[in-house]
């Protein structure tokens, strides 16, 4: 085994540099060190700083050449440096994420503020995957309050010659989105110009908000932009690129605390429902090209829209937004099936209150007029002609039983006779269930009325007395023999 070379220290580099400047003339190493020597010890500590911090870089150097590698020979200890880095990169983009939806909550505008969703495809990447060479992209920018407001998309036109790359690209595009590859793509060649395009739809300032696009696709569109923004034509705006699942998860915690409704317990519940993709095969949303090729479902125009969508259809019932079709939902949905006329009347006047939703906050943004003291609430019900509810009847139950149809002068044929109906279901439901049944005639078994005189008897004799098998026997627990 090799000796283990020895890591120079601060006066052994000093003697190293001073004899090739000034001890040329000694012949051996041990004389410069005796010459050095001399100069090192009338030396102040400041002069000495260089030489030592020399020593440490070249002791931190020795050391990281004989630290572990991989099997492809990187250092291990910067694959977790980049792994920290990696960490502490995804904490700070999910802090940003929550300080802007509370920021939003807090000065009352979580339904109008507007976020951007992008999507991109490629050709195909690097074989180290650093690089993608870009198809085609989307934006939308998206509110609660007015769903997909409006649309970016455009092909691109990377003007490369894919050498090597031309089976993996076709068998990519066969694959997904179908698209031609160069030379014969789509799309604007001008990579500048696609990208100022892109600030431009984002933000007429400098201040350009950041893009929201799937966790496993964060890195494609970094490439995707980074590729536009190397154009020389290009601005040099960084534009950030956050994950669409947590702000997914936190806008869904912050409609479900302003509508007072339970929170999901965990990211896991959103994430799984956003991974779902219900408007996956919704057709008339994706841009012409696809929509001829019936591949919309990989188009990234479909691929925001339908994002917007899925918002909108999680979140919009919390707070009581009323959807718009064509923009939180499809054109062709049956918004019957989602929202509906509530048919109780509160203050003579009907109220537009979502399914599933009970809460305080959307009763009052759904322009009824509801009364929420929680002493008296006056509430019309179907086939009652003066319902009412109060503090001290118990919640769930009905106080009064509906008026029979002779009651009621004033109500209509139909209703009488359902009120007829609905009491005439009552008694022969009442008259086939007496109180006391009789036996029947030829029973051997005689009830007696009064059970507690019949469990006093049965109590005062010994136990080893009754025979269950005499017919004779003048004992039963819950009868007597004849």
């Amino acid at each position: 085994m090799a000796p283990k070379k020895a890591c120079p220290n601060a006066f052994m580099i000093f003697t190293m540099e001073w004899k090739a400047k000034h001890g040329r003339h000694l012949t051996n190493l041990s004389m410069a060190t005796a010459e050095a020597g001399k100069i090192w010890e009338n030396m102040s500590a400041q002069e000495r700083g260089p030489y030592k911090d020399r020593a440490k870089a070249e002791k931190l150097r020795m050391r990281n050449g004989c630290e572990k590698l991989t099997c492809v020979g990187r250092p291990i200890s910067e694959m977790h440096r980049q792994k920290l880095e990696l960490e502490q990169k995804e904490k700070q983009i999910k802090r940003t994420i929550e300080q802007t939806v509370r920021n939003s909550k807090k000065n009352g505008e979580l339904e109008n503020t507007s976020y951007f969703f992008i999507a991109v495809n490629y050709f195909t990447k690097t074989s180290d995957g650093s690089v993608y060479i870009p198809a085609e992209l989307s934006i939308c920018e998206y509110s609660l309050k007015q769903g997909v407001i409006r649309t970016f998309h455009t092909f691109i036109n990377p003007g490369v010659k894919m050498y090597g790359h031309q089976l993996e690209a076709q068998r990519h595009s066969d694959a997904t989105h179908g698209l031609p590859f160069p030379p014969n793509a789509m799309g604007d060649k001008n990579l500048g110009n696609i990208y100022n395009a892109v600030l431009k739809f984002l933000s007429s300032n400098d201040d350009f908000p950041p893009l929201y696009t799937s966790p496993g696709c964060i890195h494609i569109v970094d490439s995707v932009l980074n590729f536009l923004k190397s154009d020389i034509g290009a601005n040099n705006a960084t534009l950030s690129v956050y994950s669409i699942q947590y702000l997914f998860y936190v806008m869904k915690e912050a409609t479900c605390d302003q509508g007072e409704l339970e929170k999901p317990k965990t990211f896991h519940i959103t994430d799984a429902y956003f991974e779902r993709d219900y408007f996956e095969y919704q057709s008339g949303i994706a841009c012409q090209f696809h929509e001829d090729k019936d591949r919309g479902k990989y188009c990234t125009q479909s691929l925001v829209i339908r994002w917007g969508y899925m918002f909108s259809e999680y979140m919009c019932q919390d707070i009581a937004i009323s959807l718009i079709p064509g923009r939180h939902v499809p054109r062709s949905t049956n918004l019957k099936f989602i929202t509906s006329r509530s048919s109780t009347e509160c203050c003579e006047t009907k109220s537009l209150v979502p399914f599933a939703t009970t809460s305080k906050y959307s009763y009052e943004n759904a322009e009824a007029k509801l009364n929420h003291d929680y002493q008296e609430t006056a509430v019309s019900l179907p086939y009652d002609t003066k319902p009412s509810w109060d503090s001290d009847f118990p919640t769930g139950v009905r106080k009064r039983i509906p008026l029979v149809a002779d009651e009621d002068s004033g109500a209509s044929s139909s209703r009488k006779d359902n009120f007829g109906q609905y009491y005439a279901v009552l008694t022969e439901a009442s008259r086939s269930f007496p109180s006391e049944a009789s036996p029947p005639a030829d029973s051997n078994f005689k009830f007696l009325s009064n059970w507690q005189k019949d469990q006093d008897t049965d109590a005062g004799n010994s136990i080893s007395n009754i025979n269950i098998f005499n017919t004779n026997s003048t004992r039963s627990r819950h009868g007597r023999l004849t």
